[in-house]
């Protein structure tokens, strides 16, 4: 069976903790979509108002290749796609562009793209890269009909590709020097970036109207034994990445069934945390990769 895994938010912004007391290793990776997440993070309130918590909206693949030149960080550069776990690539491309049989699944309508060249090392020795984050999304109108026996359902429009880019900047830890930043040949890396909606709104607006899938790594799949009743299907293994739940609540004391007022919990959305988890294959080294391409 699947084990489930619910990262706490606040540990999860690792490039807000120590500094590492180690140093990334100049050369060509590629990011490991199979072991790699992506956490997003928003501001909300609890009890109607009165507590303010921070929520995670989902957690989303990426994939997609890092240079890094340790003699001329200068040269060195990043190229990440986050996009919905619901596929192990993206369904749309930067440039909005689609195959139609994507478009009946609206997690598949979203696709963030960062890309930049240099970077500088920080004084607490960590990684810092400025370049365009962009964010593409495709909406598609509902055209309303009259009500008749004949309805089967909405009929939407023609997909309009709406495609923003703005400027932002990722930190990132460089792997400890205990070895624990590396794993199987691969370099384990962690960053972040914060954006507020009156700088980035379409980011912002399109993050939260987007469903993001559980991610599910190292899954791993074997068909079962048996037949007839018995047979339970494949026996799925790997690790679940899932938001969760929000703070319950509290029902009436005298009705069991009320289920209290719509606004103990509010989405507030002013800004949006994006926490980087990244393994990192040097090229050509042979191992399992979703392509960046």
């Amino acid at each position: 069976m699947l084990k489930y895994a619910v990262p706490f938010v606040v540990a999860s912004m690792l490039a807000m903790g120590a500094p590492s007391k180690s140093a990334f290793t100049g050369g060509s990776y590629q990011v490991d979509a199979h072991h790699s997440d992506i956490q997003l993070v928003t501001d909300a309130t609890t009890d109607y108002g009165k507590r303010k918590i921070d929520i995670t909206l989902g957690f989303a693949r990426v994939n997609g290749r890092v240079e890094l030149n340790s003699d001329d960080l200068a040269k060195s550069s990043f190229d990440i796609r986050i996009y919905p776990a619901d596929s192990m690539l993206p369904a749309i491309d930067e440039e909005g562009k689609f195959l139609s049989m994507w478009l009946a699944d609206l997690s598949n309508h979203t696709l963030i793209c960062f890309h930049s060249k240099g970077a500088v090392r920080t004084a607490e020795g960590r990684l810092q890269t400025t370049g365009n984050l962009v964010i593409t999304r495709l909406d598609r109108n509902v055209e309303s009909s009259a009500p008749s026996e004949a309805y089967s359902g909405p009929v939407y429009g023609q997909p309009i590709v709406h495609r923003v880019s703005r400027e932002a900047t990722f930190v990132f830890d460089a792997p400890s020097a205990d070895g624990k930043g590396r794993k199987d040949g691969g370099v384990v890396a962690s960053g972040s970036t914060r954006m507020f909606r009156e700088d980035f709104p379409q980011l912002v607006r399109a993050v939260l109207a987007t469903y993001w899938p559980p991610v599910v790594q190292d899954r791993n799949c074997e068909p079962a034994t048996g037949t007839g009743e018995d047979y339970q299907g494949a026996i799925c293994t790997g690790t679940v990445l899932m938001a969760a739940a929000l703070p319950e609540v509290p029902h009436a004391s005298n009705a069991e069934d009320y289920p209290g007022p719509g606004n103990f919990n509010v989405l507030v959305g002013n800004r949006l945390n994006i926490l980087v988890h990244l393994r990192l294959l040097p090229k050509g080294s042979g191992q399992q990769a979703a392509s960046g391409n």
